[in-house]
């Protein structure tokens, strides 16, 4: 009995040791690595129109286009006076510069009603992507008519520069008459010099 019970302790303390060992495969071989889990793929940007979309709405686009063009046609109007004042002062070089301005600002005008018209008909179709073109093409269109108009100001501001012709102003010392038919001053004396003698007897 006393050599069974120390069979059976001697088997108790090399059981844990046992099951530390880590497990082989049959053949000997290592034990057989786990596959990694997959990664979750990357979420795609955004595309550009998406991330510069505008938060006003297609209908007040619209409406701030509208106000757009009333501005540009109070521009119109401002050069269009500025040219007829050129015309009556006959100043040439000042005119054509205004009317150079003129043209390109309805030039511009024209391109703002095709936008304006465009954008009425994505906002029917509930386009955002042509809504968001249209209302830039508008927003462009007002910028370049700002400038216009400062450099149509330009035109009417370089005539500083220029003085006219020539004035002379005579101002008439007290006691005169203010007529230009003053009487002439008197001629000077005359001094008489007598003519020296001959200096040879012979003429």
């Amino acid at each position: 009995m006393p050599r069974v019970s120390r069979v059976l302790w001697l088997f108790l303390l090399g059981a844990p040791a046992a099951l530390a060992q880590p497990a082989t495969s049959t053949t000997g071989g290592p034990a057989p690595t786990v596959a990694p889990a997959p990664q979750p793929a990357p979420v795609p940007a955004a595309p550009a129109a998406e991330q510069h979309k505008p938060t006003i709405s297609g209908p007040q686009m619209l409406e701030q286009g509208r106000d757009y063009r009333k501005e540009i046609e109070n521009i119109r109007l401002q050069i269009q006076t500025q040219v007829e004042q050129a015309k009556a002062d006959k100043d040439v070089i000042r005119l054509n510069c205004l009317l150079d301005k003129l043209t390109q600002l309805n030039a511009n005008a024209k391109i703002l009603d095709q936008a304006l018209q465009s954008l009425q008909e994505a906002i029917v179709r509930r386009d955002d992507n042509a809504q968001f073109h249209e209302y830039t093409r508008v927003t462009i269109v007002h910028q370049k008519a700002q400038v216009l108009r400062t450099e149509a100001d330009a035109c009417v501001g370089a005539e500083t520069n220029y003085v006219g012709p020539t004035r002379v102003v005579v101002e008439t010392p007290p006691g005169l008459q203010e007529s230009v038919d003053q009487p002439p001053p008197p001629a000077p004396p005359v001094a008489v010099v007598d003519r020296p003698p001959a200096a040879s007897p012979y003429r």
